[in-house]
């Protein structure tokens, strides 16, 4: 790894979780006196228990913002924030929980999904960031192959930790030394209580498919008012579940979780135990591309708390 800079963040004595990058159309007159609308490249933050977030903007190259015209307008010519992650605002929120855990930016709808470790995941405006609604994220119990869809039913799946926002339809290819991991469909159950696994959720396998657990976005209007006309079939919320090998898919209109993948394989809990590592907790898009079919899915960075390594897989649709 090479660190390429570092950024101060402030205020630094918060305990920072969530974290994603988004963006907003800015109206603005540039150098020439001409309003013009410029895209401006922000992140938002979470805390995880002081119930405060903070707004930085990116004053860097990766911005597509006349920062000159933006800090001019605003009063600032600082120079030294042309290339820093420049503090524009804090706010106060309020979860389930009271706490932060994830949060990811959803650009068709412009809004954001939050998690604070409960069931729900919160949807925000992204201009006002008021809570717009909130979703229950159901499991669907019974399902595979040889059961009968009659006793099915759903539960509501606790602990949901980060999330991301993810196009199954990008065409992604690994390279390079980095392992690539094809990772397989598992089923979660809830414990029954005093189970002394430490998992809350035990798994086995089961066909996706078969499972009845229906994508909300497959029939889809543009008049509707949940904006599921804005989603495709392949546009899903990737989350982990706290102290779980998994990765689970969420359809983002219905909050259902339509698959769950199993990475116990990746670095096994036993290992972990040897090496002082902790949970599953990391995971970023990589944002590669490839025309080969043979190499198609989602690819992932995916790392943990305390672990030695990150890992790049690959999801298969």
């Amino acid at each position: 790894m090479k660190t390429l800079t570092s950024r101060n963040v402030e205020p630094g004595h918060l305990f920072g979780e969530g974290i994603t990058c988004y963006y907003v159309d800015r109206l603005i007159r540039n150098s020439g006196g001409e309003e013009v609308v410029v895209r401006e490249h922000r992140l938002i933050q979470l805390t995880w228990k002081d119930g405060i977030g903070m707004i930085y903007r990116i004053n860097d190259d990766s911005s597509s913002v006349d920062t000159d015209s933006i800090q001019k307008e605003e009063g600032n010519n600082d120079d030294e924030q042309k290339d820093s992650l420049e503090l524009i605002d804090t706010f106060t929120f309020n979860t389930h929980t009271g706490e932060g855990w994830g949060i990811t930016f959803v650009p068709q709808t412009k809004e954001f999904y939050v998690s604070d470790g409960s069931e729900y995941i919160f949807v925000w405006d992204v201009e006002t960031l008021a809570e717009k609604r909130r979703m229950a994220v159901t499991l669907e119990r019974g399902g595979g192959d040889d059961s009968d869809s009659a006793s099915s039913s759903s539960v509501r799946l606790k602990y949901v930790n980060e999330l991301e926002f993810v196009d199954f339809n990008i065409k992604n290819k690994c390279g390079g030394d980095v392992k690539d991991w094809e990772i397989h469909d598992v089923y979660l159950e809830q414990c029954q209580e005093g189970d002394e696994h430490q998992s809350r959720y035990y798994f086995s396998s089961f066909n996706s498919g078969e499972s009845g657990a229906k994508s909300g976005t497959e029939e889809c209007s543009d008049s509707d008012d949940n904006n599921t006309g804005r989603f495709t079939s392949t546009m899903s919320i990737l989350a982990n579940v706290w102290y779980q090998d998994v990765l689970i898919r969420i359809d983002p209109v219905t909050a259902k979780v339509t698959r769950v993948y199993d990475l116990s394989d990746i670095y096994p809990y036993e290992q972990r135990k040897k090496d002082g590592a902790d949970c599953l907790n990391g995971i970023s898009v990589t944002g590669k591309e490839s025309s080969d079919e043979e190499d198609e899915g989602l690819e992932l960075w995916v790392t943990g708390k305390l672990w030695p390594k990150m890992y790049r897989i690959r999801l298969i649709d």
